[in-house]
């Protein structure tokens, strides 16, 4: 410990004695010897390195804390894909079909603070789980992404067609419409090209049950 760093701490112990000196004064024997005995304490805990002590005793709490939160979702992750699947597999997809687009769902939805539900809802309307579908205007795609987005978000090279790059576009089409109409209905709305109606926003209201735990 550098000298500056004892001074700087005997000024703490010194301001800590001024403060606890009226309530000794004031205390009972039993209380004054906890008074004292937590000075004690605070003098060996310097000696020791005890702060440096502390500051890892709460890196490693917060770690601890992380690594609770990460086995928290992975097991809700498990749990939904398992609920899911059985749904995905119903519009003629393969399990391991199913498994990727379920997969790459919950990765870029939670990325972009979405339901992972929410999406599901709007592939099932947009695509019924056709990687390769394309509609009349050129939309592509599980979630019917138009290609000028690639310009935009991307490159002229991603393929629309492969699911985690579809998925990835989607999500970010869909998050950027909720920040600019600050809200669901109206974004799923901007997102169908029918802003101001209601009809396409329900429908993907109806399916978000058929995937939430």
């Amino acid at each position: 410990m550098t000298a500056k760093h004892k001074g700087g701490l005997i000024v703490i112990l010194g301001f800590g004695f001024l403060v606890s000196l009226p309530l000794m004064l004031q205390s009972t024997d039993e209380e004054k010897q906890h008074l004292v005995q937590d000075t004690a304490q605070l003098h060996i805990l310097q000696q020791q390195g005890g702060f440096q002590h502390l500051k890892s005793r709460d890196a490693e709490a917060t770690n601890a804390t992380q690594t609770a939160n990460g086995m928290v979702e992975a097991s809700e992750q498990v749990a939904w894909m398992a609920h899911v699947l059985p749904v995905i597999m119903q519009f003629d997809t393969s399990e391991h079909e199913a498994k990727s687009i379920a997969t790459w769902v919950w990765i870029y939805a939670h990325s972009q603070g979405l339901d992972p539900a929410l999406v599901l809802a709007l592939i099932t309307v947009e695509s019924r789980f056709d990687p390769f579908a394309t509609s009349v205007v050129g939309a592509q795609g599980l979630m019917q992404v138009m290609p000028f987005w690639k310009h935009e978000l991307g490159s002229p090279q991603d393929d629309l067609f492969n699911i985690n790059t579809n998925i990835r576009y989607g999500t970010t089409i869909l998050k950027r419409y909720i920040k600019r109409y600050r809200g669901v209905g109206k974004a799923l709305a901007a997102y169908n090209g029918s802003k101001g109606r209601v009809k396409y926003p329900n429908k993907i209201f109806a399916q978000m049950k058929h995937y939430q735990l």
